[in-house]
């Protein structure tokens, strides 16, 4: 598990046999570890009603749910419900976007905006009572950012051999079950005594002030 704390912000460099010396950069707030995503969940009227805290550093949300529901005949059928305006299963959008697939789906509004803070679920597309088993799923993209050293040439024509190229991405995401508290982790410890840090060093104990943790991109 991530410390609580920790931030990829600022320097960062890798060292190591055949790895060039400039292997250094510097990660803006952009690409910090984005927190979780507070998923909260109300029934109005057989609506299900979700809100979330909007992340500082995301982009666009999305949303997907699952679900089955039957009747006495034994006849039963998949339910896939987005938060999309355009029809579509979504399988593949709960994963890491570049930045251009994002600006595009946002603008036809397959994805929400990242003002965005509330989204409801229909009545009934589910059965009878939304805690019917459908598996809920959010994501919250964050923006990816691709650097390389020395930098692309403006002019095309110019051959261009860097000496590395690194990509950053992130993103925060929670799971639960339609009508459920959230299972996205952001509550949940290690205990003080099962826990270390990359060198083996025993955490702090709870009576222990906690400190800052700088948390390298080798960590993760």
């Amino acid at each position: 598990m991530v410390p609580a704390g920790s931030s990829l912000v600022g320097a960062h460099s890798f060292t190591g046999q055949g790895v060039p010396e400039s292997f250094k950069f510097s990660l803006p707030p952009a690409q910090d570890i984005m927190p979780p995503i507070a998923l909260q969940q109300a029934q109005v009227d057989g609506v299900t009603q979700l809100t979330w805290q909007a992340l500082p550093t995301a982009r666009a949300y999305f949303i997907a749910a699952m679900g089955g529901k039957g009747d006495d005949s034994g006849n039963s059928e998949m339910t896939l419900w987005t938060s999309s305006e355009l029809p579509d299963s979504g399988f593949g959008l709960i994963d890491y976007q570049t930045n251009k697939s994002v600006d595009q789906w946002l603008k036809e509004k397959v994805l929400l905006a990242p003002t965005t803070t509330r989204c409801d679920v229909p009545k009934g597309i589910f059965g009878e009572g939304e805690a019917s088993g459908a598996m809920l799923r959010m994501i919250a993209y964050g923006t990816e950012l691709n650097l390389a050293h020395p930098p692309r040439p403006a002019d095309p024509k110019v051959a261009w051999e860097p000496d590395w190229a690194l990509k950053v991405r992130v993103k925060s995401v929670a799971m639960s079950m339609l009508g459920m508290p959230s299972m996205d982790g952001g509550d949940a410890a290690m205990p003080a005594d099962a826990a270390a840090d990359g060198e083996g060093e025993p955490a702090a104990t709870p009576e222990e002030p906690k400190k800052k943790k700088k948390f390298g991109l080798k960590d993760a």
